[in-house]
């Protein structure tokens, strides 16, 4: 029997199939529609895992979830920053490419650490995650070259600490905060991490 979706896995789920809808609003003709529809996907992002903490309804299949969600509304962001503000882009694609290949290593550290993808929420992502979304709003009223690089670089450090993390630790749980935060109890790890450790955000 299906368990029932409880509210901050319908903001993840929401974010998921909400994200590419920016790709196909019109961006001249539905701007004011298509800067609304992306606030709400950003707020999604950060109420979902508040509201399971709030209301202790974190989990293994919300962590899931979330992270899943936030792999297609970021770059979609991105996309829709590209058809806005192409320039923009253009002038920071090394700075972005070397986010994504920081993001894919440590995906794939994760997946060999830990038997299973981890998109870890510390504060330097969430931090990042913020920038995305300043980003676009102020791309209308200023240049925010110097913003996103600076994002991209916050997103590069903070994917780099997550390779850390997994490298000494192994498993743990996605809501984990920095490299520091880790309990000093928790023993490093060289081996996959017993199943206790893996208990993320929201069900």
């Amino acid at each position: 029997m299906m368990r029932p979706v409880n509210l901050p896995n319908a903001l993840s789920i929401f974010r998921f199939f909400g994200s590419p809808l920016l790709l196909v609003i019109d961006a001249q003709s539905q701007r004011t529609a298509l800067l609304v529809w992306f606030a709400l996907l950003g707020l999604s992002d950060f109420l979902d895992g508040w509201l399971a903490r709030r209301w202790q309804q974190t989990s293994e299949r919300g962590a899931m979830l979330d992270g899943i969600a936030d792999l297609v509304f970021y770059p979609c962001s991105a996309l829709l920053l590209y058809q806005l503000f192409p320039d923009v882009v253009l002038a920071n694609l090394a700075f972005i490419a070397l986010a994504i290949g920081m993001l894919a290593v440590m995906l794939a550290v994760s997946w060999f650490k830990c038997g299973r993808l981890i998109l870890l929420h510390t504060h330097l992502n969430r931090t990042a995650a913020v920038g995305v979304v300043l980003v676009v709003f102020a791309s209308f009223v200023i240049d925010t070259s110097w913003l996103l690089r600076a994002t991209a670089l916050l997103y590069t450090l903070g994917f780099i600490e997550g390779i850390a993390i997994f490298l000494r630790y192994g498993a743990v749980p996605a809501d984990t905060r920095s490299l520091f935060a880790i309990n000093e109890s928790q023993p490093p790890s060289g081996a996959r991490a017993p199943a206790v450790l893996q208990a993320p955000r929201s069900d």
